[in-house]
């Protein structure tokens, strides 16, 4: 739980651009993967789950002035330690063409927030890495905070909620594909965007993600 000051600071840093301090984050740098597919074996889609930090709460309180707040320079800060891992990990394990995309927003919530915080950093990474970014999936069915619900609600929540761009049939074919987000936790979301990016016709899907809020 981020502590009732911390909040505070974040409305007043927002409104009148007080001077804030430098941020600690908790690196953590780990592929998560063999942890997802112990669960669900030929129901987990991603080839890697990649991620670069702990979910901590001065993460969090980042996290949510750059999502919720319209900070956009937050990215600033948060993209190094993603790409770190993205260095790390993708570099060595994926091919050199990948593609880059990221987990869509709702048309509504895209709206509301103005932009999509995932976006920006999957655009950075593939500017940084020399990769192609493409806004290959959509999301079609507005869902329920995933935040607020367990496991298996989770899995039902977004269970086809994204949909395919059908323009990238033939770009994505036989392609790696690295599946950008901020935040993994039961990593029921990536997944059902990973099965639906291989039925399309992807080679393989990897997830590069900033933190995670469970590991192990």
């Amino acid at each position: 739980m981020i502590h009732p000051f911390s909040r505070i600071q974040q409305f007043l840093s927002h409104i009148f651009l007080l001077p804030e301090e430098p941020i600690i984050f908790q690196e953590l740098f780990v592929d998560k993967n063999p942890n997802y597919k112990e669960g669900l074996w030929d129901y987990w889609h991603l080839d890697g789950a990649f991620v670069a930090l702990e979910y901590t709460d001065e993460l969090k309180t980042e996290l949510e002035a750059y999502k919720y707040y319209s900070k956009q320079e937050k990215k600033n800060i948060l993209l190094p330690k993603l790409l770190e891992c993205f260095e790390l990990f993708c570099l060595e394990n994926v091919d050199r063409d990948a593609i880059i995309t990221t987990v869509p927003l709702h048309f509504f919530s895209r709206l509301k927030r103005g932009y999509n915080h995932s976006e920006l950093l999957a655009k950075g990474i593939a500017k940084q890495g020399g990769n192609t970014f493409k806004d290959l999936l959509r999301k079609s069915r507005l869902t329920k905070h995933q935040a607020k619900l367990g496991r298996s609600e989770r899995l039902r929540n977004v269970r086809n909620s994204f949909s395919f761009r059908k323009k990238y049939l033939t770009t994505i074919k036989g392609k790696d594909i690295i599946l950008v987000d901020d935040v993994i936790s039961t990593g029921s979301t990536a997944n059902e965007c990973a099965g639906l990016l291989r039925k399309n016709g992807a080679k393989r899907v990897f997830g590069l993600f900033l933190a995670t809020s469970e590991h192990t």
